[in-house]
């Protein structure tokens, strides 16, 4: 499949330690080595991932930041699978843990789950310890995200959350 050049601006942030797709929603496929991408998050789950990363690291999201932090959080999966096993990565993923939940507790509770969280904060760790570079990729990142607005004439998420 052809690369788009979002997809390659991507893949050299991350320093090509992955391959990159665009798909329906961020994820990680541990067994590809491989992050997904979105264009399209949903805007309450932005508001509420705003909400914990605040919360729990006493890290602002901005929708200058909030596709680069994505970005990093798959990537925090890609270094910290192997601090799960098998079973342990499954069962979270399946998000059985999460079954009765909904609205704002839903989003918390999956956001809290222990594969979430490490990912998480090895994303806020990577952007604080290299703020001054982040600031830089951010705006290169954002940069391409309008260019793929404007190319295919569609508002994302990622620049009006």
């Amino acid at each position: 499949m052809k690369k788009n050049s979002l997809t390659k601006i991507v893949e050299k942030f991350i320093g090509y330690d992955c391959t990159v797709r665009m798909y329906d929603y961020f994820c990680y496929e541990p067994d590809t080595k491989e992050i997904c991408i979105t264009l399209f998050e949903n805007n309450d789950a932005n508001r509420e991932w705003a909400k914990y990363l605040k919360d729990t690291f006493n890290f602002t999201l901005t929708k200058e930041n909030l596709f680069a932090l994505s970005v990093l959080h798959e990537l925090g999966h890609h270094y910290t699978v192997d601090y799960f096993n098998e079973d342990e990565w499954e069962e979270q993923a399946s998000e059985k843990l999460l079954r009765g939940l909904t609205g704002s507790a839903r989003y918390q509770a999956y956001y809290n789950q222990p594969i979430e969280k490490v990912a998480t904060e090895f994303a806020v760790n990577v952007y604080n310890e290299n703020a001054e570079s982040m600031r830089a990729w951010c705006h290169r990142l954002n940069c391409a995200v309008r260019h793929y607005e404007n190319l295919h004439h569609v508002k994302t998420s990622l620049t009006s959350y």
